[in-house]
């Protein structure tokens, strides 16, 4: 009997690393096989030579591409934004979710409006038409207020207070603490977990969010680093800067550009991502479990 188990549990673990090791190359060989095409020269990415190991080694593709002038302007934009969009989001989403966790008056009819937005919403064009009116065309906040709130995101978070347990609340009180320092000075310190799961997803969603300043925003100058790619991608602004010389050219093809560019911008989330997988898993998990 104890043979048969052990028999199992050997096929078990055997089927799982199967599946670990076919996950893992699913998503690692695009970036791999990326990474070997930005490393390698025009002639090997045009005659298709390619697969996973550089041919014809050169890291010129990145040193154009971080020499280009509006490159290094969409990074300053894209910190610019996520910072102050992912800081300001999850300010204002937590004063909104904790007092809707607690049982006040009004809280269903709140938070059926907080749903129904999920379901349906304004459109483009009159955003467009809201965005244009409060003036905020041309400038950071068309790209951030917007989106400050995110219904999905609120409800994790107003479940996970939810789950805070309410000695500490009530023994704060008792210690003549108010609400508002009940939060900030109890509750926060407390919540590591959901602020670091809703702050990755918040960064990444600013971080990736292009389409917002290519509809609100009109000076290249403003332009976030995804939208630049976007562009380098599409083939409207591939090499402008002047350094595009002969020499460049001979070693630079457009499928190492493409390549170091999508690289290069999506470094920062694969840096940030291992310091915070304890907490997104805990946080993820938390948040979801009572609707």
């Amino acid at each position: 009997m104890r043979t048969i188990r052990r028999n199992e549990e050997w096929v078990f673990r055997l089927v799982l690393a199967l599946f670990i090791v076919v996950v893992c190359g699913a998503v690692l060989l695009p970036f791999i096989h990326l990474l070997a095409v930005s490393f390698s020269s025009s002639a090997a990415n045009a005659g298709g030579k390619v697969a996973f190991l550089p041919v014809g080694f050169h890291i010129k593709a990145y040193q154009f591409i971080l020499s280009h002038r509006d490159i290094l302007s969409g990074f300053r934009n894209s910190v610019l934004q996520t910072t102050i969009g992912t800081v300001l989001s999850l300010l204002l989403m937590t004063m909104c979710a904790y007092p809707l966790s607690k049982k006040i008056a009004g809280q269903s009819f709140i938070i059926w409006m907080i749903m129904l937005t999920m379901l349906f919403n304004g459109g483009m064009i009159p955003t467009y038409m809201m965005i244009k009116g409060l003036g905020l065309l041309d400038s950071i906040w068309a790209v951030i207020l917007p989106f400050c709130i995110t219904p999905y995101y609120l409800m994790l978070m107003m479940n996970f207070f939810r789950e805070f347990p309410e000695p500490i609340e009530e023994a704060a009180l008792i210690d003549g603490l108010n609400p508002i320092q009940i939060l900030f000075r109890m509750v926060l310190p407390l919540s590591k977990p959901i602020l670091v799961t809703m702050a990755l997803f918040m960064i990444v969603f600013y971080w990736n969010n292009w389409f917002s300043s290519l509809i609100y925003l009109n000076k290249t100058s403003m332009y976030p680093i995804m939208l630049i790619v976007r562009n380098i991608l599409d083939g409207q602004q591939l090499v402008n800067s002047g350094m595009a010389g002969q020499d460049t050219t001979k070693y630079i093809s457009t499928a190492s550009l493409k390549a170091a560019s999508i690289m290069v911008t999506s470094l920062p989330i694969f840096i940030l991502l291992p310091f915070t997988q304890k907490y997104f898993t805990k946080g993820a998990l938390i948040g979801a479990v009572k609707g």
